[in-house]
């Protein structure tokens, strides 16, 4: 569960900064085509293994296809696209997952 909430917070992170400085507000249709498929693969992969890592590399990947297939962005910038989208989604999920994990006595 933590692990699906870490990748949750960081997707919905990244989705509305990519919004708000790419078209200046969020909408509901562009949050479904840039959350949508991340969180669909996180899940799927955090599910199917329960690490970090994997779920880490296979959900960012698999989401950023995903999401090219639907929006039809084939184009050399998605490669772009995935490597800030790893980093970024890498380090927020990553934090909020260690923090998750923190007991306090």
């Amino acid at each position: 569960m933590r692990l699906v909430l870490a990748g949750a917070v960081a997707i919905l992170l990244f989705a509305t900064i990519g919004q708000l400085s790419h078209h200046g507000d969020v909408s509901a249709g562009g949050y479904a085509a840039d959350t949508l498929p991340f969180l669909g693969a996180w899940l799927a992969f955090a599910r199917a293994t329960r690490r970090f890592v994997p779920t880490w590399l296979g959900g960012v990947i698999l989401g950023v296809a995903i999401r090219m297939v639907v929006l039809s962005h084939y184009r050399w910038s998605e490669l772009s696209f995935l490597a800030v989208a790893l980093v970024f989604i890498g380090a927020v999920a990553f934090l909020v997952w260690l923090a998750g994990g923190r007991r306090r006595t």
